[in-house]
């Protein structure tokens, strides 16, 4: 099990003998695409180390309106899941593949025996932790302080980066951004005005990259 799966985590490979014997205690857990992982309130009893795939981790408020958290890779373990082992609580949030993907799981009693024992481990765990934690703290200063049209500009060129068209829906871009469909809709209609897109339906097409760059380089903030 262990020359499995380990190779994708090299900072773990270090690990004495008997770290090892646990880390060979894991299990592998296949989805195809689309599936729910976990809810919002589902027990969390595993540690999760995402081989191959991506999995969208996401919140939905009490009204319904959902934003998307983070992206879990490979490589990449899931803050949320962490948490959760740590605070004894289940998921507040959900997760969803969005290609097939392949992990390991850690049952709960092994990750508790490996943060007690394992130095490299809990470095492991912490480092993810902390680098995660510090991106969905810039996803909250850009939700609070930053207005919805100059991320949207910065939405729409990192989705436009290797074409200029866009196979997104409106309320796909509403949950990335932690918006309404119709307000997203009305930015983009602003943008067709000013010449940058050309909406369709299932697809955006920018014509105008410059002034949708000039928009996303501004400074300025909510006025929420």
């Amino acid at each position: 099990m262990l020359n499995d799966w380990i190779s994708h985590f090299t900072s773990l490979t270090a690990a004495p003998d008997n770290e090892k014997a646990l880390f060979n205690k894991a299990y592998p857990l296949h989805w195809g695409s689309d599936q729910i992982i976990f809810h919002a309130g589902t027990p969390c009893n595993q540690y999760l180390l995402v081989l191959e795939g991506q999995i969208r981790v996401q919140q939905i408020s009490a009204g319904g309106r959902e934003i998307v958290l983070y992206r879990i890779g490979p490589g990449e373990s899931c803050i949320l899941t962490t948490a959760c082992l740590f605070s004894h609580r289940p998921y507040p949030a959900m997760g969803i593949t969005e290609t097939a993907v392949k992990a390991i799981s850690l049952p709960k009693s092994v990750f508790d025996q490996l943060i007690g024992q394992s130095s490299l481990f809990r470095e492991f765990v912490f480092n993810a932790y902390g680098n995660r934690l510090t991106d969905l703290l810039t996803l909250v200063e850009e939700v609070v302080f930053t207005r919805l049209d100059i991320r949207l500009a910065r939405k729409l060129l990192d989705l436009g980066k290797h074409s200029q068209f866009i196979q997104i829906t409106h309320q796909t871009l509403a949950t990335e951004l932690g918006s309404a469909r119709e307000v997203i809709s009305r930015a983009l209609k602003e943008f067709e005005l000013r010449g940058w897109i050309r909406r369709g339906s299932g697809q955006i097409e920018i014509i105008q990259m410059q002034g949708l760059q000039q928009l996303a380089n501004s400074e300025f903030v909510s006025s929420r």
